[in-house]
């Protein structure tokens, strides 16, 4: 009886941590489309920096979860020993994933200015030629509020056509058509790279902080599923 009571308490901690761990994967699932809405755009202009194209991946890795969350459960109800065992492999296969990509994310955590002042140096002379890069300037430009690399003036070299001295986007009043050869157009005084910068830095922290949490909440599934793949074989 004390073993059949043990196991019935596993078997309730077992459907909390899938409830839980369902809604883990929503929040990676949904973290994943922040991403790609959030900062979709500047992977054209940031071509040497993995991390942007880890929206994708989360994306990936949410759908991945609310399986495995679902094939636990299944295991839990039915009380399936090779459920439960499939479970445990899949969840510390997801584990020793996460650690790996927790580990990449750190390394290029200290690159991320180096990556951004490469790649918008580069991109300047790709204004205007390319569409998609274009695009991707004048997103970075008007809701960063800032203007070139470092500052408005690296707009002005001979390897970049442009109407005026600087894009549109870059316009202090607004992004406006034509804006910038107006009579007294004034750019944004600041240069993006300081400032997508931080913000890269910024999401990086967030996403490292989500990966943290749902990394413990998968440690205490794999003890739950273990707990109770143990105590079923003992039956």
């Amino acid at each position: 009886m004390a073993l059949e009571g043990c196991a019935r308490i596993v078997k309730i901690l077992m459907f909390i941590f899938n409830f839980i761990f369902f809604v883990a994967g929503i929040v990676v699932l949904a973290v994943g489309i922040y991403v790609n809405v959030v900062d979709g755009d500047f992977a054209q202009i940031l071509p040497s920096l993995p991390y942007l194209s880890a929206g994708n991946l989360l994306i990936a890795c949410g759908v991945i979860v609310l399986v495995v969350g679902f094939l636990g459960c299944c295991g839990a109800i039915k009380e399936s020993p090779c459920m439960l065992l499939i479970f445990f492999f899949l969840l510390l296969l997801i584990l020793i994933l996460e650690i790996a990509a927790g580990a990449l994310a750190f390394t290029y955590r200290n690159k991320v200015e180096e990556f951004v002042i490469k790649d918008l140096t580069t991109g300047l002379s790709q204004y205007n030629k390319s569409q998609s890069l274009t695009k991707a300037w004048d997103i970075l430009q008007s809701d960063l509020q800032c203007c070139g690399v470092n500052t408005s003036d690296d707009w002005q070299s001979p390897n970049i056509t442009l109407a005026g001295p600087f894009p549109d986007s870059c316009c202090k009043d607004g992004f406006e058509k034509d804006c910038a050869i107006r009579v007294g157009a004034v750019p944004w005084d600041v240069g993006c790279q300081g400032k997508l910068t931080m913000k890269l830095r910024d999401n990086i922290y967030i996403v490292g902080a989500i990966g943290i949490a749902f990394g413990l909440i998968q440690i205490f599934g794999m003890v739950f599923s273990l707990l109770l793949y143990i105590q079923l074989r003992g039956e």
